[in-house]
């Protein structure tokens, strides 16, 4: 029997259901964007990819498993990722009790302020349940549950932890950092993934800058949730960054002195598109950037100020002289330039660039590829797509954020989980849920419904 849970509503997907695909793709290996190879026009735009799962719960033996697509179909409780078989006096019961207690506020202000929209309201309880499950009783959430998901992005859990903390649950976003800190090298950096068991690389993958400035960027913002809910108090706060001190410092002198008090560019390094580089990218250029001003504003230091305000100009006359390109010289338009508004960093980029992502990095199925030098094979991206959300979210473009929304919710599972991929006829595929894709739904919520 099916998972319970809505089923997609796009129009399009029925109407192309029937259009025939010549191209079976596999697996492959990476979370949040999966390691892919660059390919040219020659690939079919009307690409198939399995749909791994349509959710993942907690069985009657209160394990993880995959649940429909690929896996076994299993009867889940209502509303839950729980089996319906699942003993009552389970654990996992309780503790997905516990999580809900503590979004019920964050929930209510939600169906307040959205009560007109209840798509959107359905897409934040799903949401809800993707991120609970790929992160319960684990030291940080982890990317997916397929198998070569199963590990713990430094740049994924930074989103995690922040939507964390605005849902109503600053402490579980505290721990997460926490984690990360104590996986953290001396000298700031942090490897691509880990293990969630064992703290370990799974791989020799190479180790990825932009976890540096992203889990700085968290820093910040949880403990600008922490101000919000001591008052005049800070007493939250102080202990934050009390505790989450050693990887404050670590990061902040470890994008300091890569880019020279930001005179000069970040490290060359693998980012969100998994793959080796010979120049430094967009996305570990933002990323920087948003690590160095949130670093200024953590700890109000001069000469953090001075070095996040002289990136900031030489992002501006280095990459936004050829219109914030994938590389300094070109590549065309990359999605990470979401990530400054999406992070809070506004007025370095045009506003039409922003909202022009849309269209220049469109989809057959309705989303964004994560950049036009991406291979073409009609698949849209859901953690591009959120991405964008979030960003002309907090960009103050309430309507295109909106809009973003209402296509995620409209390209769930048939389980109501967020999938990594959707195809060119609007079906999910690969990985589902996915946990950053899930948090930047949920971040994005939190700011329509702020503002």
């Amino acid at each position: 029997m099916e998972a319970p849970g809505p089923r997609p509503r796009s129009s399009r997907r029925q109407l192309l259901r029937g259009v025939g695909a010549v191209t079976a793709l596999g697996a492959v290996g990476a979370g949040s964007l999966a390691a892919q190879q660059l390919a040219g026009d020659d690939v079919d735009p009307r690409t198939e990819i399995p749909l791994w799962s349509e959710t993942v719960a907690y069985d009657r033996a209160a394990q993880r498993v995959l649940v429909g697509g690929r896996a076994a179909r299993r009867t889940l409780t209502p509303g839950t990722r729980l089996a319906a078989d699942l003993p009552g006096s389970s654990p996992a019961r309780d503790r997905a009790a516990t999580f809900g207690a503590g979004t019920a506020d964050w929930c209510a202000g939600l169906a307040e302020q959205l009560a007109a929209d209840p798509l959107l309201l359905e897409l934040a309880e799903t949401a809800l349940q993707d991120l609970w499950i790929l992160s319960d009783d684990l030291p940080a959430p982890v990317a997916g549950w397929s198998p070569s998901w199963r590990f713990i992005w430094p740049r994924d859990a930074a989103f995690c932890a922040v939507a964390l903390a605005r849902i109503g649950h600053p402490a579980r976003a505290e721990e997460v950092l926490a984690h990360l800190q104590s996986l953290q090298a001396p000298d700031g950096w942090f490897e691509a993934r880990y293990e969630p068991g064992t703290g370990l690389a799974p791989d020799r993958r190479r180790r990825q800058f932009d976890g540096t400035g992203l889990l700085l960027w968290a820093t910040a913002e949880i403990a600008d949730a922490s101000d919000a809910a001591d008052g005049a108090d800070g007493t939250r706060r102080g202990a934050l960054l009390e505790r989450l001190s050693p990887m404050i410092v670590r990061s902040l002198g470890a994008l300091r002195s890569a880019t020279r008090d930001g005179t000069g560019l970040a490290p060359v390094s693998p980012d969100y598109w998994e793959r080796r580089e010979r120049s430094v990218t967009l996305g570990i250029m933002t990323a920087t950037l948003t690590g160095l001003q949130a670093g200024a504003r953590l700890t109000d230091e001069p000469g953090a100020h001075r070095a996040a305000e002289t990136f900031t100009l030489l992002l501006q006359k280095t990459f936004g002289r050829s219109g914030f390109q994938r590389y300094r010289g070109g590549g065309g338009a990359d999605s990470a330039l979401a990530l400054l508004d999406a992070t809070g960093v506004h007025d370095v980029a045009p506003r039409a660039q922003l909202l022009g992502l849309r269209s220049e990095l469109s989809r057959p199925g309705g989303g964004i590829a994560p950049g036009a030098a991406w291979r073409k094979d009609g698949v849209s991206w859901t953690p591009s797509t959120s991405l964008l959300g979030l960003a002309l979210a907090r960009a103050g473009e309430a309507d295109a954020a909106t809009e973003i929304l209402h296509w995620l919710a409209e390209h769930r599972t048939a389980a109501g989980s967020l999938p990594e991929k959707v195809l060119f006829d609007g079906r999910p595929a690969e990985a589902a849920p996915l946990a950053w894709t899930a948090a930047n739904a949920l971040l994005t919520l939190d700011v329509l419904a702020r503002s």
